[in-house]
């Protein structure tokens, strides 16, 4: 019989190098694991391309411009912690507030109550 996860820590990762999400999730992954919980799973999200487009002279050349880029690259990390491991879940965001450089994290905490089953 396995254990049922009484609640989920979705950890979603943004950067704008694919860099330093892939080497975080690999971090997290081994230290949760370490931690003695294997039930992760790693979602790619899809990337957001934003253009800009900018006029180099708006007063005598119009045909002159600078185009530019900026890639953002996602992933969603998925905890899954029974009761017992829920102290867990604060000890992995001080870890990743003190390892993530360069990444911004946002959680979400959901319950068996608040999916509605």
């Amino acid at each position: 019989m396995t254990k049922r996860a009484n609640f989920q820590l979705y950890l979603r990762l943004k950067a704008f190098h694919p860099y330093y999400l892939n080497r975080l999730t690999l971090t997290l992954q081994r230290e949760l694991q370490n931690w003695g919980i294997p039930q992760t799973s790693l979602v790619f999200l899809p990337k957001r391309v934003e253009r800009f487009t900018v006029l180099r002279s708006p007063h005598v050349d119009k045909k002159a411009r600078d185009q530019f880029e900026r890639v953002t690259h996602q992933r969603l990390l998925v905890v899954n912690l029974s009761n017992n491991q829920s102290l867990l879940a604060y000890r992995l965001l001080r870890y990743i507030s003190s390892s993530a450089l360069g990444v911004e994290v946002r959680a979400r905490y959901v319950t068996k109550l608040s999916r509605g089953a």
